[in-house]
């Protein structure tokens, strides 16, 4: 009997470790491998890639921009299509420079260059871009790479802007969200934990044909975990409250106990306080 396919979502950083989880499908989607690599360190980004391609996922969600905005032309001085898409629905986004741009920019966007070599190699392990339209990965075509943005993915699910994600409400309504979406575990409640877990709700979406994108072609699409009758413009910043009952969850005050942390995150999460959170760090690294 044939199991249940497993998808992947990476959140890429530069300054502390990548963050990636795979998901299994069926009834829920449970987490059942989580790993952390540091670019800093010789070797990590192989030992990340090595868990993947071990793990065979049929499609992965990527929190990063695929390419470089294009170089030459009117596509130099305008925003990709899909953030301009993304800005008319009143999300914000990053800006993604060019090439040239972001090797003059002394580090700023090395999250960023991170994220295009992540999918150079994905590129080159035969995982490839989805076109609108085609078949999901798990219906026979290459494994997906998909773009994927968490703050518009986050927001895109509840209808509203979420609160940061640096604070206690953005974390409590960023797990209520993923919950309700049926997403399953029981540890890394910090918020680069959760940007690598809606990146795999969103993967495992896509798989379902339950995904829309936007963009173009030529730009590259960014993935929302929506289906596309679903898309609608964000109503502005959602209080707490707003959130959890858009998340429709109702024992708010519940759901964040407990706070493994992981070597290299602790500064991005000291500030939340006890009375919520119980911080516990963990010493080991994951693998």
């Amino acid at each position: 009997m044939a199991r249940d396919p497993l998808v992947v979502g990476v959140d890429v950083a530069a300054r502390r470790p990548c963050v990636a989880v795979a998901l299994r499908g069926g009834r829920t989607l449970e987490a059942v491998s989580w790993i952390d690599a540091d670019e800093s360190l010789a070797g990590d980004r192989e030992r990340l890639f090595e868990w993947l391609q071990d793990l065979a996922p049929v499609a992965v969600g990527v929190d990063a921009p695929q390419r470089p905005r294009r170089a030459r032309g009117a596509a130099a001085e305008r925003p990709r299509s899909c953030d301009a898409q993304l800005a008319g629905r009143r999300i914000p986004t990053y800006q993604v420079p060019t090439r040239a741009a972001a090797q003059r920019a002394a580090g700023r966007y090395a999250w960023m260059e991170t994220g295009w070599a992540h999918f150079r190699e994905l590129g080159r392990r035969g995982f490839e871009p989805p076109v609108p339209g085609g078949l999901p990965g798990a219906l026979g075509q290459a494994p997906a790479a998909l773009e994927v943005y968490p703050h518009a993915a986050f927001t895109t699910l509840l209808g509203g802007a979420p609160p940061p994600k640096s604070t206690r409400a953005g974390l409590r309504v960023r797990v209520a969200t993923l919950r309700a979406a049926g997403v399953v575990w029981d540890e890394y409640f910090d918020h680069d934990s959760l940007d690598a877990l809606v990146a795999a709700l969103t993967a495992w979406r896509f798989v379902q044909g339950r995904a829309a994108p936007l963009g173009d072609e030529r730009d590259g699409f960014d993935w929302l975990p929506v289906p596309e009758h679903g898309l609608l413009s964000a109503s502005g910043r959602l209080t707490e409250r707003a959130a959890l009952a858009a998340a429709d969850l109702q024992r708010a005050g519940e759901i964040v106990l407990r706070f493994r942390v992981r070597p290299g995150h602790q500064a991005g999460v000291a500030h939340f306080h006890q009375p919520l959170l119980e911080l516990v760090v963990e010493d080991q690294r994951l693998g």
